[in-house]
């Protein structure tokens, strides 16, 4: 029996994010190609977005869940109702949200279109895949495509008439995509033949949509070894025929599926083929970059990912934290007549939803105002502002990527401990999340792998310059707040991990210089500093907009506390983390093998 599940969209939440601290609306004015945004656009995307989540899909999650997708005869047969609302997403427009307007789309910014990460991810992260994987396909063959190929797909795309999925993974080759074997044949029509399987292959076989456009990465035959000789290729399930309907069957088959531990809704499947005909997108030999369009969308996707599922299991251990009457408080407020007190009563529960809370909280901040910095880098009319928006980008996202998927792992961990045995058992739900949240840790780069991302190609690369001026950044952003306030403390504790942060560069950069294994052994621990400093910074500026009101306000009341709370439990971290970057590589590298 599937367990019941209810999910609420947090509308104040956002509304607190996107008009009160990042003034949203305002910022997006400002860019050339969103000058007619308006505060009531971002609530009427969150009214709707927030209504198909709880009242479609969100019904949904406990079924894909316990149903998962089935495969038989080389066929895929997605959860009951999966297929239906998907049907509703393409009638009311929603996959067409970021898409170009002449393809049929609304042309939305980003920092809008991370709504559907969060709140249909939070309803139901299975379903949400369907939809996340075609937006990066389109925007892949958009920035890559021949003019002939944007018109051919992308209208399709935008509609959701087709599906996208990317096809990167094999048995021997996964993060090193340089090992993989999919070959392609040249052929007269400049057509390839494609040969190969491919693993993990995610939304690459399902009963919805009339196409699904597969972006496969394979290697030409006589090209380089490694990365270097990778290209990439669109590989339709069904050849468009000239009025760019589909027509004959391709030879790309779903052989099975796999075994996963969660996100059992969403089909991941082995798909081979089998001289498979292919089109070349992009050059020759630089799919990897081609295909990091992409893969960036989904990182910053993953990013939110962990914050949805964060919500998730906050709104199931907050409610069961209320209700559930457990043992007596330690200060003895107890209500008279009621044999026990509910479980909030208790300071270690209060410990673990005010961490819930912190991370959840920062991890949304981080992820709007990130996504508002892709929006400044794509759109800004200034050139100087928009190479800062990309530097930022380039630089935190590993970070988000990271930090937010570890962080959503833990929330979601927290919420079963706080309901006790009762989230050990599958009647509410948590268990799946967990298990959903789980992967975000590993897909788009395990996040040890981000952490090597940021700190070999994002900081030692310049010599630590981007940083810096991120740090300057922060700096002048914390400036506003006066030596007498009661934030100050918190702006100072940020600044100085910053100044300690910039110190720790150029140790770390002499002993990569001398042992490249340096960055390997420091990476996930310097992330994870900076994270903290990053969700230091949120946290302040959220506290600074919540203090005037906070007096009137449970709500802005609420983020004082959180912050509070973020500084004196979960902010110390960082000297942990701080000393175990700075150690040599030669701790971890230095033993035998046969040690392990």
């Amino acid at each position: 029996m599937p367990h019941p599940q209810t999910y609420v969209a947090p509308t104040r939440e956002l509304q607190f994010i996107l008009h009160e601290w990042l003034d949203a609306a305002t910022q997006l004015q400002a860019h050339s190609s969103h000058t007619g945004i308006q505060r009531t656009d971002i609530d009427t995307l969150i009214a709707e977005l927030g209504r198909f989540a709880e009242n479609e899909v969100g019904p949904l999650n406990a079924i894909g869940d316990s149903d998962g997708c089935s495969f038989h005869d080389g066929k895929v047969t997605t959860p009951a109702g999966f297929r239906e609302a998907y049907a509703s997403w393409c009638t009311q427009g929603f996959p067409g949200l970021t898409a170009a307007k002449e393809d049929g789309g609304r042309a939305l910014p980003n920092v809008m279109t991370n709504l559907v990460i969060e709140l249909v991810g939070s309803a139901n992260h299975s379903w949400l895949m369907y939809a996340s994987i075609s937006r990066g396909a389109y925007e892949c063959i958009r920035a890559n495509g021949s003019p002939q190929q944007r018109a051919l797909y992308l209208p399709k795309l935008a509609s959701g008439e087709w599906t996208g999925s990317m096809c990167m993974s094999e048995t021997q080759a996964g993060t090193d995509v340089g090992l993989l074997q999919t070959s392609a044949s040249p052929q007269a029509d400049g057509s390839y033949r494609l040969t190969g399987l491919k693993r993990m292959a995610t939304v690459s076989e399902h009963d919805f949509g009339e196409n699904i456009v597969h972006l496969v990465l394979a290697r030409i035959e006589g090209a380089p070894p490694g990365s270097r000789g990778i290209s990439l290729f669109i590989v339709p399930k069904f050849l468009p025929d000239a009025e760019h309907r589909p027509g004959a069957r391709n030879a790309a088959w779903c052989e099975g599926l796999e075994d996963k531990m969660g996100i059992r809704g969403t089909p991941t499947c082995w798909l081979r083929f089998d001289g498979a005909t292919g089109f070349l997108l992009g050059e020759a030999n630089k799919g990897l970059q081609a295909m990091f369009v992409m893969m960036n969308i989904a990182r910053l996707a993953t990013g939110m990912q962990g914050v949805n599922q964060s919500e998730r299991g906050y709104q199931v251990a907050v409610d069961h934290a209320r209700h559930r009457l457990q043992g007596r408080s330690a200060s003895g407020n107890t209500v008279p007549g009621r044999e026990a007190d509910p479980l909030i009563a208790h300071a270690d529960v209060r410990r673990m939803l005010f961490t819930q809370k912190a991370w959840l909280e920062a991890g949304r901040a981080f992820g709007y105002w990130l996504a508002l910095q892709v929006d400044r880098a794509q759109a800004h009319p200034d050139a100087a502002a928009r190479h800062d928006a990309d530097e930022l980008v380039a630089l935190l996202t590993p970070v988000f990527k990271a930090f937010s998927s570890d962080n959503g792992y833990a929330c979601t961990t927290l919420a079963q401990q706080i309901m006790g045995g009762a989230g050990y058992l599958g009647e509410r739900g948590v268990d799946q999340f967990i298990r959903d949240a789980r992967v975000a840790q590993i897909y788009e780069g395990a996040n040890g792998i981000q952490g090597q991302d940021l700190l070999g190609r994002k900081v030692l690369a310049d010599g630590g310059n981007r940083l810096a001026r991120f740090q300057q950044r922060v700096a002048a952003s914390l400036a506003r707040i006066e030596p007498g306030s009661s934030l100050r403390p918190f702006a100072d504790s940020v600044l100085e991990l910053g100044e300690r942060i910039g110190a720790l560069v150029p140790r770390i950069a002499r002993r990569a210089a001398a042992n490249p294994d340096q960055i390997g052994a420091s990476g996930q621990s310097f992330l994870r500093v900076l994270g903290l400093q990053v969700y230091g910074w949120l946290w302040t500026e959220m506290a600074l907009v919540a203090l005037p009101h906070a007096a009137d306000s449970p709500f802005h009341a609420a983020k004082l506390a959180t912050a509070r709370f973020y500084f004196a439990y979960l902010f110390p971290e960082a000297e942990h983390h701080l000393r175990v970057a700075d150690i040599e590589a030669d701790v971890v590298m230095t033993a035998d093998e046969s040690l392990f």
